[in-house]
């Protein structure tokens, strides 16, 4: 009797398990190709993200900020004025040196208010550096619906084009040159004075969000014609006259998709108005590739089998109503882990960002951050920041940058730092503090993002091209700054107004390409006898004005003797001796900036009305 017992009861455990076993891999199964349909949506949404985010919003982001730095420069807005011809040489020039920057950049022009070409540069392809167009070459662009449009805008706001193959002379060019036309409008005393357009050579821009392993990549318009498309012939077929409907690829969705559907039976679609601010209503459509479905079924049916045949080996039923657990959560740890692998991926290859130690020791660096700076992971960790402190940074921002972190609150700024080649680049960073359990800072982490190209930007709008001192519209920043600090700090601020004795008389004896050099050394002799925490610049013609931060009158009367002496005792090439007069305003209660530059003017004007070559300070 205990013999049959034993085995009716292996015979039920054997059979119960093969009930469980085979009721638990159906399930699993069927669980299984529900979740085939989520992956397949977070892959798209994740594609999706990267191409968007990652490759088409920072170009075209890049290219508005070059257009609307040009529409902002001084230079353009002095050729507006005056129309002169060497405001016009200084325009190209800049134009040239912001076509050269980008490789993406193939024609960048200045149209006028009647839709001539005034200045054109040209780059044939993304290989050749670019040129002036000669002015016979130029051409009128009235009649074209770029101009048309632009020149009727009432603010001077950023116009996208449509998405089309560049046109030369009203045909479209061979071989196809995908192409962004991205403007903005000029106005001059509130009256349109032209334009500012920049083409952008797209097909590289395209070339790098085509291809994915999982999806084949549309672009399509709203009319439903092909921006871009998997079999290349069929892009841009509005404009080569390649017929393609939507449907032969989408013949279950077409309707869908033009009705503004987000998701299908066989596509993901995802607007681009956020990114091209144009009348093409562009859509991102991913259709899943039937070699990922397969695989991720195929996938499913080898791991079905694995957890049927594990199943099978357990013959006791606690085991196996032990281990069902176990499995569930397994399998919801390992899904987990895989998007967050995946996720952490992507931030590595795009954030820039460190971990370091309280000592500034560095513990962890992105992907990112290494490319960035030059240096490998191997060569930064277990190295302090400082590696990569570039000399120019003050001491000052890293004194606040500690004293805020180490208080346990985030900083927020931009750190310009040195590569390992010596190059330097700009990040604008935020820094945190990392807390255990207790609230004690164990680490600090930075992320950032690269800031260079806009600090280059910066930097050609506020440097005098002649002297390479500041410009005026530096200064008068960074005097509006030094005044509402000697406002709250009680602190003392002293400006030197500089002009050349007679520089006229230089130009119309010697030429002004010997006045040229002479701004240039008197600009040079000013900032060698200057220091570094006082700040010069190239004021007008031959006027230059000194900023001495925590200076009383005392001391800007030596320093302005100083420059005065070094001047008149200089042998100037060609022109030999010259001399300059100077005219010092100190801040008082009632001083703005405004104010304290017309004091410094006037005892310039007293400094030249009492004989020229001498230091007035203003009483």
């Amino acid at each position: 009797m205990d013999k049959n017992y034993k085995s009716y009861f292996l015979g039920y455990f054997i059979i119960f398990g093969i009930i469980i076993t085979v009721l638990s891999s159906l399930i699993s199964y069927k669980i299984h190709m529900i979740d085939i349909d989520g992956s397949v949506k977070k892959y798209a949404q994740e594609v999706s993200l990267s191409r968007k985010n990652y490759i088409l919003k920072p170009h075209i982001d890049q290219m508005d900020d070059i257009v609307k730095s040009i529409a902002n420069d001084q230079t353009l807005k002095d050729f507006l004025q005056t129309g002169s011809s060497i405001k016009k040489h200084e325009l190209q020039n800049l134009f040239l040196t912001i076509t050269n920057s980008d490789k993406a950049i193939m024609q960048t022009r200045f149209i006028n208010a009647s839709g001539k070409e005034v200045i054109r540069i040209n780059r044939d392809n993304g290989q050749t550096l670019p040129y002036i167009v000669k002015e016979a070459d130029l051409q009128n662009k009235s009649g074209r619906d770029y101009f048309q449009t632009v020149s009727t805008m009432s603010t001077s706001t950023l116009w996208h084009s449509k998405l089309d193959l560049n046109i030369e002379n009203g045909k479209i060019e061979v071989p196809y040159r995908p192409t962004i036309r991205i403007a903005v409008p000029l106005f001059n005393e509130d009256k349109f004075a032209g334009m500012v357009i920049c083409n952008m050579l797209s097909s590289e821009l395209f070339k790098s969000i085509e291809n994915s392993p999982f999806f084949d990549l549309f672009i399509i318009d709203k009319d439903g014609n092909y921006i871009l498309h998997p079999d290349n012939k069929y892009s841009w077929n509005k404009y080569t006259g390649i017929k393609r409907e939507l449907y032969e690829d989408f013949p279950e969705d077409a309707s869908s998709i033009l009705a503004g559907k987000a998701i299908g039976s066989k596509f993901f679609a995802y607007p681009l108005n956020s990114i091209f601010n144009n009348d093409d209503n562009a859509i991102l459509l991913l259709r899943p590739k039937a070699t990922m479905i397969d695989s991720l079924k195929n996938n499913n049916k080898i791991v079905t089998l694995i957890v049927a045949l594990l199943s099978l080996l357990i013959s006791i039923p606690l085991g196996i109503y032990a281990a069902r657990a176990p499995i569930r959560l397994q399998r919801a740890l390992h899904s987990s882990n895989i998007e967050l692998k995946r996720f952490s991926d992507i931030i590595d290859r795009y954030v820039v960002s460190a971990t370091t130690k309280t000592s500034g020791i560095i513990t962890n660096i992105s992907t990112a951050f290494a490319n960035i700076s030059g240096f490998s992971k191997e060569e930064l960790i277990g190295e302090k920041m400082n590696i990569i402190r570039h000399p120019d940074t003050p001491k000052g921002l890293f004194q606040d940058l500690w004293n805020t972190i180490l208080q346990g609150n985030s900083w927020e700024g931009e750190i310009k730092n040195k590569s390992k080649n010596g190059e330097y680049y700009w990040l604008e960073q935020r820094i945190f503090p990392i807390k255990d359990e207790n609230g004690d800072i164990t680490s600090f982490m930075s992320v950032g993002s690269d800031n260079t190209a806009k600090k280059e930007l910066e930097a050609i709008a506020m440097i005098d091209k002649l002297t390479h001192l500041y410009n005026r519209r530096k200064m008068d920043e960074c005097l509006y700054i030094e005044v509402e600090k000697s406002k709250r700090y009680n602190k003392p601020l002293s400006v030197i107004m500089i002009d050349i004795d007679y520089f006229k008389k230089v130009n119309d004896t010697y030429g002004h390409q010997t006045g040229d050099t002479v701004l240039q050394k008197v600009a040079e002799l000013i900032n060698d006898n200057t220091r570094k925490i006082d700040c010069c610049a190239r004021y007008g013609g031959e006027e230059f004005l000194i900023m001495c931060p925590e200076t009383p009158k005392d001391g800007a009367i030596i320093l302005a003797e100083q420059i005065r002496q070094t001047v008149e005792n200089y042998s100037f090439e060609t022109v030999k001796h010259l001399t300059i007069s100077l005219g010092i305003a100190s801040y008082d209660d009632a001083d703005d900036m405004m104010t304290l530059i017309k004091k410094s003017d006037e005892a310039l004007y007293m400094a030249k009305h009492q004989g020229r070559n001498q230091v007035v300070f203003y009483s």
